[in-house]
């Protein structure tokens, strides 16, 4: 009985872990098909930025070719700061991943309630693990490793986006 307890909820937390990653990725799809009403809009509000940025870069281009004589002699004596640059597109895509601390999270606590359950069954009278059991607490291992491993790739992101 507490064989098909302990199974009957790791296969459960499994499938719903899965299930809801499933659903993220689904509705990440469909977001991404949208026919276009608000994406385009976006993208003229970006052109439209970028037209102004432009008219400004030149207006300052002026300013600074009359000006260039007297600043050259500062700039020889001072090294200027290069200003950061923009995120790249896969750093901006991981920022917006809002699931990845909790999809870590339940996967981290199912790995451990798993481990839990194999250090009790190994000290029961058969001392024999189900067949299975050590290739699923294997496969359960790598996979919250690897769902912490993006977690903490979410929060360097979000961090390099601010």
């Amino acid at each position: 009985m507490t064989y098909f307890l302990v199974m009957g909820s790791l296969a459960l937390s499994v499938l719903f872990t899965l299930g809801w990653a499933l659903s993220r990725l689904l509705r990440w799809v469909a977001s991404g098909l949208s026919l276009g009403s608000g994406k385009g809009s976006a993208r003229s509000r970006r052109s439209s930025g970028r037209g102004s940025r432009t008219a400004a870069k030149t207006a300052k281009s002026n300013t600074r070719n009359k000006a260039s004589a007297k600043s050259a002699a500062k700039a020889g004596a001072t090294a200027k700061a290069k200003p950061a640059g923009e995120p790249w597109r896969i750093t901006r895509r991981l920022a917006e991943w809002r699931s990845s601390t909790a999809l870590a999270l339940v996967a981290a606590f199912t790995y451990l309630v798993a481990r839990l359950a194999e250090h009790g069954m190994s000290y029961r009278p058969p001392h024999t693990l189900p067949s299975g059991f050590g290739t699923l607490l294997f496969g359960l291992g790598w996979l919250s490793a690897g769902l912490i491993l993006l977690a903490l790739l979410h929060r360097l992101a979000v961090w390099r986006c601010r």
